[in-house]
């Protein structure tokens, strides 16, 4: 579903206990900030489902000329009291489009009160700490290109990912199988932690709109532990 299309979906009227969040207002918050930063979206995505009722969505920035990674800003919202409205900042990888989602500048927030209000206000101060971000996150990918990570131990990472730490579902463990056999990128042939992480990603990108965001979070939050990143 385009942006245009997206805008069409009918908001849900508010009651005493639902304030409803328009598609529309998201987004046109992040830009609105984007804009005040002279910071330009080089791509945006919008996954949708049951007819555009829940929105993921994303929008890519090309940050202080880097060529490998950019930044990410990525949103949730629903119509239909299935998940809470959710903006988080992040980066992702130019080359596979895969995103990194720590979780460190965020917004969380049930469709009650003034939830718009609070929402605004969040997007502004995350956008506002950015290049902080980006930076702490271009230093995990840094370190994680100098761990060597072999194919038997990815294996076993895997499988903890799925049996362990139920972060991945049985279809992303097949994706995560498949691009570590046979890489669909170049750049992720080379047998180490960066490679792992973005054939992970990557099988997180068909991700469901309700778990999309928690999912990326969780798996960024593992590694850097996992592999003492900080």
């Amino acid at each position: 579903m385009n942006k245009q299309d997206l805008y069409l979906v009918p908001v849900p009227s508010a009651t005493d206990s639902y304030a409803p969040v328009s598609h529309r207002n998201v987004i046109d918050a992040v830009y609105e900030q984007l804009d005040r930063h002279n910071l330009s979206v080089k791509k945006e995505t919008f996954n949708t489902a049951r007819w555009g009722q829940q929105l993921i969505g994303y929008m890519d920035i090309q940050y202080d000329d880097n060529e490998e990674l950019g930044l990410r800003l990525a949103f949730r919202n629903s119509y239909d009291k299935s998940m809470s409205v959710a903006f988080v900042a992040g980066a992702q990888a130019w080359i596979c489009s895969n995103g990194m989602i720590s979780g460190e500048l965020q917004f969380l927030r049930k469709h009650t009160g003034g939830v718009v209000q609070e929402m605004n206000s969040r997007i502004t101060d995350s956008i506002n700490e950015l290049e902080a971000h980006f930076q702490r996150m271009l230093k995990h990918s840094y370190k994680m290109k100098e761990r060597e990570l072999y194919l038997s131990e990815a294996a076993e990472l895997a499988g903890k990912l799925f049996i362990t730490e139920d972060i991945i579902i049985p279809t992303q463990l097949n994706e995560v199988k498949r691009q570590l056999l046979n890489p669909s990128y170049k750049d992720f042939e080379e047998e180490n932690l960066w490679s792992f992480y973005n054939h992970v990603t990557h099988s997180l990108k068909k991700s469901h709109p309700t778990t999309y965001i928690q999912q990326h979070k969780n798996f960024h939050k593992y590694i850097v532990n996992e592999f003492e990143l900080v």
